[in-house]
């Protein structure tokens, strides 16, 4: 699927990005230091001043395509804000249906980051017992820089927990980037050569010559033999002609002449 990108700079839009969240039951994790985030909370957090709250797209629906007033789908969002230099803080939120697709979308907003905004390198902190977000956040690209003691205000524990500190520059992010594609191609070339790149070649395999048997000769198959050897000669006309020695008469008489 293809992604696209865009500021959210409209208040009601960005209202609307709210309710959705609160709706899927995502706005305690999307702001994990409040205990129960509030729609004028989340106006001040994604003020325009504040920083950029970026929208991340979908194609629109196929029938609803030819009519240019209907929007594409809302997928995700990240909140981006300055936070010492050219190093911006980046927070990301996917929606339910599309977490599955968490991965690419961020990789596509960092992408979007490194390209619109006056950004060197993008930095997050996450509460440690939260795994899947710091984990999620090195599978972006991020590199764990280290761990902040009592950094983060978990609310649902009610206490302060560590932060783990992650960084992303555009070089990260293009390393991941390319470490990923590769292990795509390699994956599908697996599977479609079942371990080789190409068709093995199979050596041919050599005939069996076919075993001798030696079948022990008896005076039976030897006088059915000399049997059919005799009806043979017989045809040929060999026994109508002249003899001329008596090796081939059972009486030993001596013929001259046919008949005599």
């Amino acid at each position: 699927m293809r992604f696209t990108y865009a500021p959210i700079v409209d208040q009601h839009a960005r209202d609307d990005v709210f309710e959705h969240m609160e709706a899927e039951g995502l706005t305690a994790s999307a702001m994990s230091s409040l205990l129960k985030p509030t729609l004028a909370q989340w106006q001040t957090i994604t003020a325009p001043e504040r920083g950029v709250l970026l929208g991340c797209y979908g194609p629109p629906p196929e029938a609803a395509s030819a009519y240019a007033s209907t929007p594409a789908p809302l997928l995700a969002c990240a909140m981006f804000s300055p936070r010492r230099g050219r190093v911006w803080e980046f927070d990301f939120t996917t929606f339910r249906q599309w977490a599955r697709l968490a991965v690419p979308m961020a990789h596509g907003g960092l992408s979007w980051a490194f390209a619109n905004l006056d950004c060197s390198a993008v930095m997050g902190l996450c509460p440690a017992p939260n795994r899947h977000a710091w984990r999620l956040a090195e599978a972006c690209g991020f590199r764990v820089l280290g761990r902040l003691p009592g950094a983060c205000l978990h609310t649902r524990k009610n206490t302060w927990v560590d932060g783990v500190l992650v960084l992303c520059t555009p070089q990260d992010l293009s390393a991941i980037i390319q470490h990923q594609q590769t292990a795509i191609i390699k994956h599908k070339e697996h599977v479609m050569g079942f371990g080789g790149g190409g068709t093995p070649d199979v050596p041919a395999v050599a005939p069996v010559p076919k075993q001798e048997v030696e079948k022990p000769v008896t005076e039976a198959a030897t006088a059915a033999r000399q049997n059919q050897k005799d009806k043979a000669a017989k045809a040929a006309g060999i026994n109508g002609s002249v003899y001329t020695s008596p090796l081939n008469r059972a009486d030993a008489t001596r013929k001259t002449l046919l008949g005599q």
